[in-house]
């Protein structure tokens, strides 16, 4: 018997049955795991904190039992929907993994506010950014096109208006408005379009003016007042600059950030 021991055949057949059953243990172990739900105290404590959230109130027992049943259920459905593989491909769940690991590597470090001979050099490379648009207050009178020729009915109360009018009996009803306030350009062209923005600006203050084409048809318009664009001082707006400087540096580890994580792989373009 010692002497069928020290056969290397024998070492290798019993070798080969220890092998055999430490894999049938370890399978058996690793697919107890996979058909085990663990739900952790901190996972309860989760789910109840989101349920406080969105219910305004403390879970009752009842609450918590249901919010276990149905964590149980989704987390059973994801297992199997794993092991069938539903999630290879599917565009909607790898752009919701990448917006959660985006949100992991972004905003990890806020950047700390610059003093404020950083912001003040920052500020003059940015005018442009900070500068206050031309705001204007106007009143109109509308002519629709569904009431005939508008331009000639407009051209016609034009003639007997004076700058002291404020023509409420004249033209068409209007969807919007009759007076506007601090419009910009870019509000007046969202508003009304971008000609009548551009004839806008054209106009004397003070008198009534026009006919003046807008995407919804003839107006005569009197522009109350204008002022004109500026480019204010830094101490006027250092708070803004600080804000703005502070999320573009974000932006910039953001972006940072994401490049340090897409080296970490190899790239390789099918026919390259």
């Amino acid at each position: 018997m010692r002497k069928l021991l020290r056969e290397p055949f024998v070492h290798f057949v019993l070798l080969g049955v220890l092998l055999f059953i430490g894999h049938s243990l370890w399978a058996r172990h690793a697919s107890d795991a996979a058909r085990t739900i663990f739900v952790s105290e901190e996972e309860m404590e989760r789910q109840a904190l989101i349920f406080a959230g969105e219910n305004r109130r403390v879970p009752t027992d009842d609450d918590l039992t249901a919010l276990l049943y149905s964590y149980v259920e989704e987390e059973a459905l994801v297992r199997e929907a794993k092991a069938r593989g539903l999630g290879e491909d599917d565009t909607i769940i790898r752009r919701r993994l990448a917006q959660k690991m985006r949100f992991l590597i972004e905003d990890v470090d806020p950047p700390q506010r610059p003093k404020d001979n950083v912001l003040e050099s920052w500020f003059a490379a940015n005018l442009d950014d900070f500068k206050t648009p031309t705001r204007t207050n106007f009143t109109h009178i509308y002519f629709s096109p569904d009431g005939g020729s508008s331009e000639a009915r407009a051209v016609e109360a034009l003639a007997g208006l004076s700058a002291s009018d404020d023509g409420a009996a004249l033209g068409d009803p209007f969807i919007m408005k009759r007076a506007f306030n601090q419009l910009s350009p870019v509000d007046t062209a969202r508003l009304f379009g971008p000609e009548f923005s551009e004839r806008l600006s054209q106009l004397e203050v003070g008198v009534w003016e026009g006919p003046v084409e807008s995407a919804f048809g003839m107006h005569l318009v009197n522009l109350t007042s204008r002022s004109e664009a500026r480019t204010p001082s830094f101490d006027e707006v250092k708070n803004a600059v600080a804000e703005a400087w502070l999320e573009q540096a974000q932006r910039e580890d953001n972006a940072r950030r994401l490049k340090e994580l897409v080296t970490n792989y190899k790239v390789k373009v099918a026919g390259e």
